[in-house]
């Protein structure tokens, strides 16, 4: 990428992933940390169950999100859109991945591969603070929505709800999903930020 299109992209990246005090050129430097790769439309990008080698930021296009429900059944639970982290939870547990990631027409993505998320995420350096914060930030926002949609389902204490007996496999999966990190927040794909107007600063990969 360019300079000028990281610095939009790590603005987008900065408020989908908000945490105190934000550095924009850590963000740079994350994102030119690692590699950047493009994917056809229906190319497989990660598959369940197999292990994990690196983790991705998807800075073009979008994602869809496959994985087993507890019944067996295959089905996609959500679609990525960019900017979005992907594929983080594996790095940090070391869990092999937890569904299928296929991409929805060309899709862009920067790669953090083991050894260099291994070395930044043990740096005190900006870009290593930088994805300490930004994993921290992807991970207490997936814990916080995964809780309210079971405090939906059991009636629990704020929910305003009484507890449902009906519970579908469909619903356990999209818990699971939000929890397995797997659920992107709501996003705003004019988002302004700084005086830009921001929609896919990235793009596919020129010769």
């Amino acid at each position: 990428m360019l300079p000028e299109e990281t610095r939009m992209q790590a603005m987008r990246l900065a408020k989908q992933y908000p945490y105190p005090g934000a550095s924009i050129d850590g963000i740079m430097q994350l994102l030119d940390a690692g590699y950047r790769m493009e994917f056809q439309h229906s190319q497989p990008i990660c598959t369940e169950g197999e292990p994990a080698a690196c983790m991705y930021v998807l800075t073009y296009g979008k994602v869809s999100v496959i994985k087993r429900d507890f019944s067996g059944q295959t089905r996609r639970v959500t679609t990525l859109h960019s900017p979005s982290l992907f594929g983080h939870m594996s790095m940090v547990d070391g869990s092999p991945r937890s569904a299928t990631c296929v991409s929805e027409g060309i899709a862009t993505v920067v790669v953090i591969d083991r050894d260099n998320y291994q070395r930044l995420v043990s740096e005190n350096t900006a870009v290593g603070r930088t994805l300490r914060r930004m994993l921290l930030s992807s991970m207490a926002d997936q814990l916080s929505r995964g809780n309210q949609r079971l405090r939906e389902l059991t009636g629990g204490a704020g929910a305003g709800t009484q507890p449902r007996t009906d519970v579908t496999q469909d619903e356990l999966t999209d818990i699971s999903s939000e929890l397995e990190g797997w659920r992107s927040a709501p996003q705003d794909d004019d988002a302004s930020t700084e005086g830009y107007t921001i929609k896919d600063t990235d793009g596919p990969i020129g010769d």
